[in-house]
């Protein structure tokens, strides 16, 4: 592959900063990076020194977008041979059609009132590495004056979408550069028109959707606009490619990753409670050939309230290769990145060692909730590449005596330093997706459980000493939370297969929520005997196999994790509470969330959580107009999705479901320390249904109908069984009835279970199938009935289910 032309080249460069901004190369550096690090410079000046270029009624084509523009624009100066920037001052419209998505058209609906993205405007901002300006047919004439207006819209567009977003795109236009991507990058922001300030994203390898929207399966473009009240960025409409649509098939975006990174070696000082010092080393490998820049993640979680992003995020302080030449790194204010410029183009299968510092106040430290015990603001804290790469980790922590350092993998020295602090090191050798820990004055208690293949697991359970919870001493009874940990683990190792890490850690925290990070459990005080305890810890527990051992490929496929712990932690309950209703309560509850309103910033929005949109959807389900329906649909619904695919696979004449639990194993062996997508489930489900009594009974030969329904649909039907019975010469009974299915397509369908009680407590159970509005239906008992009830414990989702009994057929 040949390299971009480049700017002529020096043998070092000193990098300036402008504005507070953090971007440098540490030390002297090879040609390759003073070159790469000129490029960047260049383009983050921005000057529009290129000449001007009056048009009238033309017209440009970015995939799906149409644009017209009758103005001036002001142009920036060629850069490594090609015009990469230009702001339009006039008079322009943009137009977008929806893609042919019932979710997109719906929420876009929801945010802008509209069938399609249509705007005018007055004002465009424009950066691109593709071919953008030799579309426009532009000629421009040299010299002349360039307004205030425009110097000041290219002045501020890149530091303001930094802050906004976390994106740097002088960064990624580099990047685009100096890896000659193709096809290029292409931004726009466009104002002063019906549409107020927005934004137009095309980004073909999906790194900025990817990082700084959480848009990693594979789309191409986006139209957003910052929300101040979100404190962050919210997206109108993303779409996938016209190729792609064509094509029918899609890359997701770690499809472009650039490096594997196999191994982090970490030093991590936390003496200084708030302030949080951490050197990286990490072993990466090539996934390409030509590779001069290498795009990280790192204090992307982190939003613009109270600057968060900014006051607290870990500033690059040094970068080096492992064998001591310089490294060339960019990391701007508000950066939600770090770019690594190469001294050399790095091939495919090849081994890169870069080592980054970094320092800042990111830790909790001195939580009005929790005295003497500092956490990590999110899982963002350690540079990444893609959001999901597999790592191992070997971790060692500097920290005050008296203080400890729960982490994720096993604990292989704690001891006392030279300067009198502590040592801790701690060591994952399996690779996962997630690395935590947290740090302070715990106190340690230990357990082991042994499996039923004989494999025992280590225990523990760190209690902050000094725990306070909104002004309230909490004690945290910890022999309880450790039986609970081991007989989870028992349970779902049973059911899913053998736990995956030599030990199960779990740690208090103050937040009312639980965070399931391999090997490691966060908790808040959760120690009473009650369903929903039972069913929490089951929930985070089960994480070690939903979401660590296999995790979910693209945000689209969240529920293989939430919804799944969701039902596992039911699965628990059921078995761990002696009160039989206690996991129909949770089952009632989680219908009824179903039915609640969504939030909006305003209130109280229109329709049911249940119709926002299917939960292939993920976290893009929560919008200002929207709040709730992420937590709802891909915990809830994803939990009763997963329940009726039990009942799918369950014996109706026997209750016998070990099929399903068979299918969930070998979903579990099959991905185990990787990542699966919805697509890969379905396959999997699909191969162990075929065998099924349902699927023998009706003729059916695979689920794909099933997940189109349910996981790519968001219809919530409602289910009516009317029957008479009809008495026979041989004393048996015919049940006739006709199967209603109301509020749902026409072709929806779906087998419901149906409870027959007959005389001296005998009870029978069959099925009758829902195709349509309705269908009918024949059932043959040996007596007559006491009653017929359609889906008495609700194995099938759906706003309500009854059953009516006519004296003759309706």
């Amino acid at each position: 592959m040949k390299r971009a032309r480049l700017l002529p080249l020096f043998a070092a460069i000193l990098l300036w900063l402008c504005g507070g901004a953090a971007a440098r190369a540490q030390g002297p550096a090879a040609d390759d990076s003073a070159a790469g690090m000129a490029l960047y410079q260049s383009l983050r000046r921005f000057d529009l020194n290129g000449g001007t270029a009056i048009v009238e009624n033309v017209a440009l084509t970015r995939d799906r977008v149409q644009f017209t523009f009758n103005g001036t624009f002001y142009l920036e100066a060629p850069i490594a041979g090609r015009i990469r920037g230009a702001v339009f001052i006039g008079a322009g419209k943009v137009h977008a059609d929806v893609p042919d998505s019932v979710f997109e058209r719906d929420n876009l609906h929801r945010m802008l009132h509209a069938d399609a993205v249509d705007s005018d405007f007055k004002t465009a901002v424009l950066r691109f590495s593709d071919d953008t300006a030799d579309a426009l047919s532009l000629k421009p004439s040299p010299g002349g004056s360039v307004p205030d207006d425009a110097r000041k819209l290219a002045s501020q567009f890149s530091p303001r979408l930094l802050e906004e977003t976390g994106a740097n795109v002088p960064a990624r236009i580099a990047l685009s550069i100096l890896n000659q991507e193709s096809p290029g990058f292409f931004l726009a922001e466009f104002d002063k028109g019906s549409r107020g300030r927005f934004g137009l994203m095309l980004d073909y390898q999906g790194r900025l959707p990817s990082a700084d929207f959480g848009l990693d399966g594979g789309e191409k473009g986006m139209f957003f606009a910052y929300d101040a009240s979100l404190y962050g960025p919210e997206v109108w409409m993303a779409f996938f490619s016209l190729t792609d649509y064509e094509k029918h098939v899609v890359e997701y975006s770690d499809a472009h990753a650039l490096v594997n990174i196999r191994r982090y070696d970490m030093d991590v000082d936390v003496r200084d409670w708030k302030h949080m010092k951490l050197e990286v080393r990490m072993q990466m490998e090539g996934l390409a050939d030509g590779m001069r820049a290498v795009p990280l993640m790192i204090n992307e979680s982190l939003s613009t309230r109270d600057s968060e992003r900014l006051k607290k995020a870990l500033r690059l302080t040094g970068a080096k290769l492992a064998d001591g030449r310089a490294l060339a790194a960019i990391q701007e204010d508000w950066d939600g990145s770090v770019m690594l410029i190469l001294p050399a183009p790095l091939g495919k299968g090849q081994a890169l060692e870069p080592v980054l510092d970094f320092e800042g106040d990111f830790l909790l430290g001195d939580l009005p909730e929790v005295e003497n015990a500092h956490y990590l603001r999110s899982d963002s804290w350690y540079p990444r590449h893609t959001a999901l790469q597999r790592s191992i980790f070997d971790i060692t922590f500097h920290h005050k005596k008296g203080t400890v350092v729960p982490c994720i993998g096993q604990k292989v020295r704690e001891e006392q330093a030279p300067d009198h602090d502590m040592l801790t090191e701690w060591r994952m050798e399996q690779p996962v997706p997630f690395a935590y820990f947290a740090f302070g004055d715990f106190e340690v208690s230990t357990d082991k459980t042994t499996l039923d293949n004989g494999a025992t697991v280590n225990l523990d359970f760190y209690k902050a000493r000094a725990a306070v919870i909104n002004g309230f001493g909490a004690v945290v009874k910890s022999d309880f939370i450790l039986a609970e940990l081991g007989n989870c683990v028992r349970y779902f190792s049973a059911l899913f297969g053998p736990y995956p890490y030599p030990r199960l850690g779990a740690t208090f925290h103050p937040f009312p929520v639980g965070i399931g990070f391999p090997s490691m459990l966060m908790l808040p005080k959760s120690d009473l005997a009650d369903k929903y305890t039972y069913s929490f810890i089951a929930h985070e527990t089960s994480h070690q196999w939903w979401g660590d051992l296999v995790a979910w490929r693209s945000y689209r496929d969240q529920w293989l994790s939430e919804g799944f712990a969701d039902y596992s932690g039911v699965l628990y309950t059921a078995r761990r509470d002696k009160n039989r209703n206690s996991p129909k309560d949770l089952l009632r509850i989680m219908h009824e969330e179903l039915l609640d309103p969504p939030r909006t910033l305003t209130g109280i929005g229109p329709g049911r959580l249940a119709d926002i949109g299917p939960i292939i959807l993920g976290h893009r389900l929560n919008t200002r107009e929207s709040f709730g329906a992420y937590e709802v649909l891909i915990y809830k619904k994803g939990a009763l999705v997963l329940r009726m695919l039990d009942f799918l696979f369950t014996d109706p004449s026997t209750g016998d479901d070990t099929a399903f639990f068979d299918m969930m194993k070998d979903f579990v062996g099959r991905y185990a320390n990787r990542s699966a997508s919805t697509e890969n489930f379905i396959e999997v489900a699909n191969g162990h249904f075929a065998n099924t009594p349902v699927a023998r009974t009706y003729g059916i030969k695979n689920l794909d109908w099933f997940f189109e329904q349910w996981v790519y649909e968001s219809a919530l039907p409602s289910y009516e069984f009317e029957y008479w019975t009809d008495p026979q010469p041989d004393g048996s009974v015919l049940i006739h009835g006709n199967v209603l299915q109301h509020n749902a397509p026409d072709k929806w369908a779906m087998p419901l279970p149906l409870q027959i009680r007959l005389a001296k407590d005998k009870v029978s159970y069959g099925l009758v199938l829902a195709a349509g509005p309705q269908r009918a239906a024949t059932i043959r008992v040996p007596s007559m009935p006491e009653s017929v009830e359609l889906d008495p414990d609700r194995w099938v989702l759906s706003e309500k289910t009854t059953t009516t009994k006519t004296a003759r057929k309706p």
